[in-house]
């Protein structure tokens, strides 16, 4: 391959070589990273089928189900997504004494990680999200979960769990969809724990930001990021306030805002913000892009990537996701496709 840089039909535009086999090289230095994953665990399940009368019972659509399956969501397809990717993945987290609880735990050890980490509890059922699709649009979901904190006797099981998992590890990935696990300070316990250790820690906050304060990197979306701190976000020097403040919160940490379709934001301990453009193409679901997001992010920093590196493979693996159907994991062969369109359009648009 040439050096300097090359001309990319699609963008109109010329990309940097050199860039693109550093971060190609990033990628290949994931296999190396070892992480532990901790947070909500989700059963996500689908029915989809075709619509084509309305019930006269009530008005609205009898969607015929033709197809059903199940699959991880929450920390559990952020655990599918390092994999995917490449690395060695521990994953800790709570599920009910319930069908869906060992339906997780099946898919889990088809990832040939251990479920060692998963613990089953009595009293609080597993997250369980079922999905109703057709002609790939969500006609309805229908959720089942316990939101409130965790006990003090679980949480101590948790804390348990997490240092016999911690040892060897790189990263520490603290996935939060609000269920309950990071309500009590467990949150603050990982980071301390894992800064001790060394390690990376990055996190991907739901409700309270100030749970998360010491994380390496925080990554909520852009209608999160608005709600822990005052800010729209709607041009560039509203974004680098909007950064500022979430980095300020958290304590000096790195900070991605993703921004859905636009792509996502950066600011690193340097203070250098930036921009980061997505691939144009049609959405079909978001669900689990968040997760991809994430897991990318707190791997390739872990693989010694900048965050700026970080961020384009991770736009790359979100925008991946988002093409496909449910919570789809992104294979490398996807991403090392996808990823010089997202580096044309970031350095087409600096």
């Amino acid at each position: 391959m040439p050096t300097g840089r090359v001309y990319s039909a699609e963008m109109g535009i010329k990309l940097s070589v050199e860039r693109l086999r550093q971060i190609e090289s990033v990628l290949e230095r994931l296999t190396e990273v070892r992480a532990l994953v901790v947070g909500d665990l989700i059963l996500d399940e689908y029915r989809e089928g075709e619509v084509d009368r309305v019930s006269p019972e009530a008005p609205v659509p009898i969607v015929r189900v033709a197809r059903e399956s199940v699959c991880l969501g929450g920390a559990a397809n952020v655990a599918r997504a390092v994999v995917s990717l490449g690395a060695d993945c521990r994953l800790v987290g709570v599920v009910g004494e319930d069908r869906e609880g060992e339906s997780l735990r099946e898919l889990v050890a088809g990832l040939d990680v251990s479920t060692s980490g998963i613990l089953r509890v009595p009293h609080r059922p597993t997250t369980h999200k079922i999905r109703v699709v057709a002609r790939a649009q969500q006609m309805l979901r229908l959720d089942r979960e316990v939101s409130s904190p965790i006990e003090t006797e679980l949480a101590e099981k948790i804390r348990q769990a997490i240092t016999e998992r911690i040892e060897g590890c790189d990263v520490v990935v603290l996935e939060d969809y609000d269920k309950g696990l990071f309500g009590d300070g467990l949150a603050h316990w990982i980071i301390e724990l894992a800064r001790s250790l060394n390690l990376f820690v990055v996190a991907d906050p739901k409700r309270e930001l100030i749970r998360f304060r010491g994380a390496c990197l925080v990554k909520p979306n852009l209608d999160e990021a608005t709600g822990f701190v005052a800010g729209s976000g709607a041009n560039s020097t509203a974004r680098r306030n909007l950064l500022e403040k979430l980095q300020h919160e958290i304590g000096g940490g790195e900070v991605v805002v993703t921004r859905g379709r636009f792509g996502m934001s950066g600011l690193d301990q340097g203070g250098h913000a930036f921009d980061v453009p997505t691939h144009a193409l049609e959405v079909y679901d978001v669900q689990g892009a968040g997760d991809t997001s994430i897991a990318a992010l707190g791997l390739c920093r872990a693989a010694g990537a900048s965050l700026l590196d970080a961020c384009i493979v991770a736009n790359a693996a979100a925008s991946v996701a988002v093409g496909k159907v449910g919570t789809a994991a992104v294979g490398r062969a996807e991403l090392l496709e996808r990823l010089p369109e997202i580096l044309a359009r970031y350095e087409g648009n600096t």
